[in-house]
């Protein structure tokens, strides 16, 4: 059984056609991750390129959200009987139900965000984290005064150990001597913790207590609880997924920005075009993929912003290697 959000649109696009002007509508279906919308993150930055793409295409979608285990396939082979011309899903979590699937639809066009699966009719689109982490951990590096800086993780996978792997490297490129404090509000596997605000803002105020005056949080809807720690103890927050500042902009410094909406955007815009394929595709600080929210915010000094923009220059020429995430 489908649940969740449905959003339908049909009509013009922004070059001018009129709603009689003959336009092929693009059938999508679309599985959010896990916290759904409402995240401030992950699955509300995907639903903002799938708009943008209604905008500017014609469009009928259904936006459904996340489910566990059986449920989970059941969901998405209810998606592939709406005869979608492609089924899009966010997240890592999906992994297992596409491979099961993606065989049994060989005629359906499935894209997998943030993960991979290798099928002839599977788009993956996969983002080079480390290079935004790297930049998030110098900028909380920079700001720290008792050099010592906290992680937030919403789960032990590997995704973000890999997130927490680059940051570290950013956090001692600058201070080598930094003192690194890490929580995670789920174990190992355990996806929950990244709907765990009330989690997250404990975790969160525990690693505040123990001195470290920036926290940096990969933890999805969990890191709102971050975010409302900060607030109580007027420290320092750095998120990942979409752009959060303006939640609290008096102590959220910046979000380094896995930007789901390009990504969703770049595959109907493809779509659009007749020129998706299937495969692999990376993308990264270069391309927009993956960035730091502007640093125009009054709590980075004038000086800390030119030298995050100089070490985003030299990561963007390939100037500081960053080394590569090794699962255990």
């Amino acid at each position: 059984m489908l649940v969740g959000l449905v959003s339908i649109t049909e009509g013009c696009n922004e070059t001018g056609n009129s709603p009689d002007s003959p336009q092929r509508v693009i059938r999508v279906g679309m599985a959010l991750g896990r916290g759904g919308l409402g995240d401030r993150s992950f699955s509300d930055s995907a639903y903002e390129g799938l708009q943008r793409a209604q905008r500017e295409f014609a469009i009928r979608s259904h936006v459904v959200d996340f489910q566990e285990g059986t449920d989970q396939v059941a969901n998405l082979r209810a998606l592939v009987g709406e005869n979608h011309d492609l089924v899009i899903v966010l997240g890592q979590e999906y992994r297992s139900a596409i491979e099961t699937l993606a065989p049994l639809y060989p005629e359906q066009h499935f894209a997998i965000i943030d993960a991979q699966v290798e099928a002839p009719n599977v788009t993956s689109v996969i983002f080079r984290e480390l290079e935004g982490d790297f930049l998030a951990g110098a900028l909380a590096a920079l700001l720290s005064e008792q050099n010592t800086v906290g992680f937030l993780g919403g789960a032990d996978i590997d995704i973000i150990r890999r997130i927490e792997h680059g940051w570290s490297q950013g956090v001692h490129h600058i201070n080598p001597e930094a003192k690194i404090l890490v929580e995670y509000a789920g174990g190992i596997g355990d996806f929950s913790g990244f709907a765990k605000p009330e989690l997250g803002r404990e975790l969160t105020s525990k690693l505040y207590a123990q001195q470290a005056d920036v926290v940096y949080a990969a933890a999805g809807r969990t890191a709102l609880g971050a975010i409302d720690a900060a607030q109580q103890q007027h420290k320092l927050v750095i998120t990942t997924g979409s752009d959060q500042r303006w939640i609290a902009p008096g102590v959220v410094v910046a979000s380094r920005t896995k930007n789901m909406d390009i990504a969703v955007y770049t595959l109907l815009n493809e779509y659009h075009q007749g020129i998706l394929q299937a495969g692999t595709r990376e993308i990264d600080l270069k391309s927009g993929g993956v960035s730091l929210t502007s640093l125009d915010s009054a709590l980075i000094p004038t000086d800390v912003r030119e030298q995050v923009r100089q070490i985003q220059i030299k990561l963007i020429n390939g100037d500081i290697a960053i080394q590569e995430y090794q699962a255990e």
